[in-house]
């Protein structure tokens, strides 16, 4: 035997208001990861100086 099951309590705007969310959150990342980034990044070494006396 099946199982019956109930569709009286499930709201189909709860399904699109999800999809929508993310279909939003898919686009914003792939724009955020393909825009070339404004800065260069550049890391430098710090040597702390020993002159300082605290």
């Amino acid at each position: 035997m099946r199982p019956e099951i109930e569709r009286e309590g499930h709201d189909r705007t709860i399904d699109l208001v999800a999809v929508i969310a993310l279909l939003i959150a898919v686009f914003g990342s792939i724009c955020y990861l393909s825009s070339p980034s404004s800065e260069q990044i550049t890391t430098a070494f710090i040597v702390p100086s020993q002159s300082v006396r605290w």
